[in-house]
């Protein structure tokens, strides 16, 4: 997912300056990530990342603004379900869940969070699977 959104961001970078030449992020995965969820136009920039890249002032803006955005989002989202959203596990956060998929459906929740996770099954089990059971690793 975090793929996927950093080349939402950069096609959308290109479509307003068609001529930057590279894009610079922190290196949370290989960068055939990103560049597979590239669409054609985005192809065409050079991708590069980096540990830390964050001491460059331009991702380290960058992810300022994401975060703002992203809380405000959070905000937002809950005011129109009717829930105080956040980020985590918590009681708290299972108590949303639960009241989103009680007022809303097992569906707006799978819009809204990782669903992927144990507490999405716990408030919805017969719309998420479980977790694998966990490994126990022997050398």
């Amino acid at each position: 997912m975090l793929g996927w959104g950093h080349a939402r961001v950069i096609e959308n970078l290109l479509a307003r300056k068609p001529d930057c030449p590279r894009s610079l992020s922190d290196q949370f995965a290989d960068a055939r990530v990103i560049e597979n969820a590239l669409l054609r136009h985005g192809r065409k920039i050079r991708i590069e990342q980096r540990p830390r890249a964050e001491s460059d002032i331009a991702v380290a803006a960058a992810s300022i603004l994401a975060r703002e955005g992203f809380i405000n989002w959070l905000e937002r989202k809950g005011k129109e379900l009717g829930v105080k959203l956040g980020r985590g596990v918590s009681a708290e956060i299972k108590s949303a869940a639960t009241a989103i998929v009680e007022k809303h459906g097992a569906k707006m929740l799978s819009q809204i969070a990782k669903v992927h996770f144990r507490t999405a099954h716990e408030v919805a089990p017969t719309a998420f699977p479980g977790p694998p059971p966990r490994r126990i690793w022997m050398r």
